[in-house]
């Protein structure tokens, strides 16, 4: 398979959002933008060392990785809620600031159009 270098310009590796780990086992979420917004998805891995000493990763899982595998996948579920969670918050808050900064331009606009800045028909005749 041919490797070629990335053009400077493109960013870094899409990096995963959180690694969870049992013992050799490795869940690692990843988070996505698409034209439907943000969506996580996980990968799988089992690590192993060779007799260099160098580390790989494996798709393969014997019986007795299968259970923690298993409990491994619903803290990755349970993680990956709590990441949506997350980000629908942080999107809730933004708009809410946006919706904030808007009606304050909005108010000073209006302000500005009336001239002196107070609307005279508030004030009091004696």
């Amino acid at each position: 398979m041919a490797h070629y270098a990335q053009p400077k310009e493109e960013p870094a590796p899409n990096r995963p959002v959180d690694t969870l780990r049992d013992d050799n086992l490795k869940a690692s979420i990843w988070r996505n933008e698409g034209e439907n917004g943000v969506s996580y998805s996980t990968t799988f891995v089992r690590t192993w060392r060779d007799d260099q000493g160098q580390w790989h990763d494996s798709q393969s899982y014997s019986g007795t990785d299968m259970l923690r595998l298993g409990e491994l996948s619903r803290s990755a579920y349970h993680r990956t809620n709590e990441l949506r969670q997350e980000h629908k918050q942080s999107q809730t808050q933004t708009q809410g600031q946006s919706g904030h900064d808007q009606g304050r331009k909005a108010f000073e606009k209006l302000r500005g159009a009336s001239g002196s800045g107070h609307d005279p028909s508030s004030q009091r005749h004696r």
